[in-house]
């Protein structure tokens, strides 16, 4: 996807610069950007920096946005253990309510959160649409308490866009965790959907729709398929065998949370019919994963 930095609205600032997906918006985008930094440096060029804890910074969004005419909002904070996600989701809320008042009173013309799809909840078959409604399950029962000012004020008729994310592959993702090991895993039965984006693919796409109308957005797919058949294409590449893994297992090994995350069924629609599911995608995501495992042959 090309993307017409012409249409993008003057210099926007970046929160979350530093992780996996802020960091990729960020180097798509070399110039026009202000970045709030925290504990971790965020790379690139031409970057305009700001410093500061997004959690305690209610009396710096102003500064913050002086002279900014839009805002990518990727800081997703999080903690280790489930009490923690709990206790940092309500210090969020605070803070995304606080930075939702000072944006109502600027002139800033365009606003974008990154959420994650998994406020959809657990959707078995379903073909799940932007109009679908929330029930969150694994890691968002605790990141939708953090991301509800900006929920609510979308629904209440609040300018903002919301890009919600399924699973992101690319070097330094939750790929390495669950299919790097001696077998690659299947997840119980394996049914339950995946529904799969390139972090490059998202990245672009959210400068694409930050200029576009107030709304949920969902990106396009590089490929959707059960977790069972997402096992054997990276068994295939990775020339390693499969094992079953049971819900139990899973649980023991990661926790309750993460296990509900990596269950959940979530058949994300990308407005683009059933061409995801095609041999053609198919290719383009067995080509994406050789370049990203190291074994092209471009």
């Amino acid at each position: 996807m090309r993307v017409n930095f012409d249409s993008v609205p003057g210099r926007t600032l970046v929160t979350g610069g530093s992780g996996f997906i802020g960091s990729r918006i960020i180097k798509v985008s070399p110039s026009n950007i202000r970045a709030l930094v925290h504990k971790e440096a965020v790379e690139g060029n031409k970057i305009d920096r700001v410093y500061g804890d997004f959690l305690s910074g209610e009396n710096q969004f102003e500064k913050w946005i002086d002279g900014i005419n839009s805002i990518i909002h990727t800081a997703r904070p999080s903690s280790g253990n489930t009490a923690g996600r709990y206790r940092i989701a309500r210090r969020t809320r605070k803070a995304n309510a606080s930075m939702v008042s000072v944006v109502k009173e600027s002139t800033i013309t365009s606003t974008l959160l990154m959420h994650g799809s998994l406020s959809y909840g657990h959707r078995g078959e379903d073909l799940v649409h932007t109009d679908s409604i929330l029930n969150p399950v694994g890691y968002a029962k605790a990141y939708s308490i953090g991301e509800r000012p900006w929920v609510d004020t979308l629904h209440s008729g609040g300018g903002v866009k919301i890009v919600r994310a399924p699973w992101v592959l690319g070097p330094g993702s939750w790929f390495e965790m669950l299919y790097c090991e001696e077998k690659i895993p299947v997840f119980g039965d394996g049914s339950q959907w995946m529904s799969l984006v390139s972090v490059e693919s998202l990245a672009d796409f959210t400068w694409s729709v930050l200029s576009d109308e107030p709304g949920v957005y969902h990106p396009p797919l590089l490929y959707r398929c059960r977790q069972s058949d997402f096992a054997k294409i990276v068994s295939e590449i990775r020339g390693v065998g499969i094992s079953v893994v049971s819900r139990s297992g899973l649980t023991r090994k990661y926790g309750k949370m993460a296990t509900d995350s990596i269950c959940s069924s979530i058949r994300l629609d990308d407005g683009n019919g059933m061409s995801s599911e095609s041999e053609s995608s198919l290719e383009k995501l067995v080509n994406y994963l050789e370049s990203m495992l190291g074994f092209s042959n471009t």
